[in-house]
């Protein structure tokens, strides 16, 4: 059982690089966790005490947006921490972790860390190694929110057909960004239906006004002395042939 969740923690960013000696010093400072699917690991405002590996299972990162509803900006699991910014920061979460099936985390406490970065140089060395592959990610996530907020200003959606929702673990970082940004281009493709479907209103609107156009100048050309008098000579005509 140690030696499996010494090699998970090899697994993760944090950690991979560390000594059998090191992983050993993060397995002692560390409690292990358990989690069913629904719970939350931390809450949005909760104050920072602590940061998990997760070992098994995965977990939503969430937040809300100004009326409440909940977006998901981040899809963690096995391998991957979450928690340690705001130990750095010492401010509270900034964002929620829900468990999305049956998770097994190691959670280490904000004095366990601080303590290993005192005293353990290539666990920090680890540690910075994290946050680097952290700042990278976001600033890939950032770069396609712009991307696509400038696409969608154009009105440019091809985007669209080529973005998935979250399914499988993705590759890339890039990819990781596409899948997690479901909020956005699910906003986007009801901008694009909205869209699609005032251009429809529109195009009903104009027929109407031109069936209406063409009715008034109908009116107003039958309505003159002028097709009065051609329509009775018109009529005097037909009198005429049906009488020969």
């Amino acid at each position: 059982m140690i030696d499996a969740v010494l090699e998970k923690i090899r697994e993760a960013d944090f950690f991979q690089e560390l000594s059998d000696d090191a992983l050993a010093a993060v397995a002692a400072k560390a409690t292990l966790r358990k989690y069913a699917t629904g719970d939350a690991l931390m809450r949005k405002g909760d104050p920072a005490d602590s940061f998990h590996l997760i070992l098994e299972g995965h977990l939503k990162i969430v937040t809300t947006d100004a009326r409440g509803d909940e977006i998901i900006i981040n899809r963690v699991g096995p391998g991957e921490t979450i928690g340690e910014l705001a130990l750095v920061d010492e401010r509270p979460r900034s964002a929620g972790a829900i468990a999305l099936d049956n998770v097994e985390a190691l959670e280490l406490t904000k004095e366990a860390f601080f303590d290993l970065l005192d005293h353990r140089l290539d666990v920090s060395l680890g540690i910075l190694r994290g946050f680097s592959n952290r700042l990278r990610f976001s600033t890939t996530y950032i770069e396609k929110v712009i991307d696509w907020s400038q696409k969608t200003a154009e009105g440019d959606y091809s985007f669209l057909e080529h973005t998935q929702p979250i399914t499988n673990r993705p590759g890339t970082d890039d990819d990781k960004a596409a899948q997690l940004l479901s909020a956005f281009y699910s906003m986007v493709r009801r901008v694009k239906a909205r869209e699609e479907g005032l251009k429809q209103q529109v195009e009903q609107l104009t027929f109407e006004i031109d069936q209406e156009r063409r009715k008034k100048e109908f009116e107003e050309i039958t309505g003159t002395e002028f097709y009065a008098r051609l329509k009775e000579q018109a009529h005097t005509i037909r009198k005429k042939r049906q009488g020969l």
